[in-house]
């Protein structure tokens, strides 16, 4: 599904979805594009809820979002912030309802590269899945959302905001392989993992949540935190065909 319209406001978050591939058991009650642009909505404070304010993907999907009106670049320390729905589970907050997802980021909206995704098993496996956010590594959907409009927490300050914090530092070393230049990132991608299926970055299984009745990545909102107008020109000086 392709979307050629969107909201271009002068902010740091998504301005338009570019293309979202829905995957199996996709929720269509929430199907609404629009529900991507903006800040985070969760419910409460405390992570002890998650937003209905959310495109959910299904199982396998994908979607492509982009900023229009600025750029993210490789500052100091985060770069931007991927907020999904997940929440602590029974008030435990060592088990997380999460629905991990691959991120990809681009400069162009051709060349994509994926932050490396790690899985740590424990000892014993668990069966039935994993709920421990502390077991996955460059992976969003693991952490609950803290910030919402109406409470005052900064979802642009990843210290309380909660959500996935993504640092384009991590990518030094494949960036100019892919063709990504990483002080005009300008579309990211986030593929819902398909859990106890895909795999991480050293082979192993990635369980996901317990939750048997998990059905894919819920994208809420993506926040720049270092961002800046676009530039027609990279870093590397490479003029992109996104800019002319």
């Amino acid at each position: 599904m392709m979307f050629q319209g969107g909201s271009a406001f002068c902010d740091p978050y998504i301005d338009r979805v570019v293309e979202v591939h829905f995957g199996e058991d996709h929720d269509t009650a929430f199907g609404d594009v629009s529900k991507v642009l903006g800040p985070p909505c969760a419910y409460g404070s405390q992570g002890l809820g998650g937003s209905t304010d959310v495109l959910n993907l299904g199982i396998g999907g994908w979607v492509i979002v982009e900023f229009t009106d600025n750029v993210i670049y490789d500052g100091p320390g985060v770069d931007f912030v991927v907020f999904e729905n997940p929440f602590y589970i029974g008030g435990d907050f060592t088990k997380v309802y999460l629905e991990p997802g691959f991120v990809y980021v681009s400069s162009d909206g051709d060349h994509f590269t994926s932050f490396t995704a790690n899985y740590t098993p424990p000892v014993p496996q668990l069966p039935n899945g994993d709920d421990n956010p502390e077991h996955y590594h460059n992976f969003a959907g693991i952490m609950p959302v803290f910030s919402n409009p109406s409470n005052g927490i900064d979802p642009l300050n990843p210290s309380v905001s909660g959500g996935d914090l993504f640092d384009l530092t991590d990518l030094r070393d494949t960036d100019a392989s892919h063709g990504v230049d990483l002080q005009n990132i300008r579309f990211i991608k986030i593929q819902d993992v398909r859990r106890r299926i895909d795999k991480d970055c050293d082979g192993d299984i990635i369980p996901g949540t317990s939750n048997p009745l998990a059905n894919g990545f819920d994208l809420d909102a993506i926040a720049a935190i270092h961002s800046k107008p676009p530039s027609r020109v990279s870093a590397t000086g490479h003029v992109w065909s996104l800019y002319e």
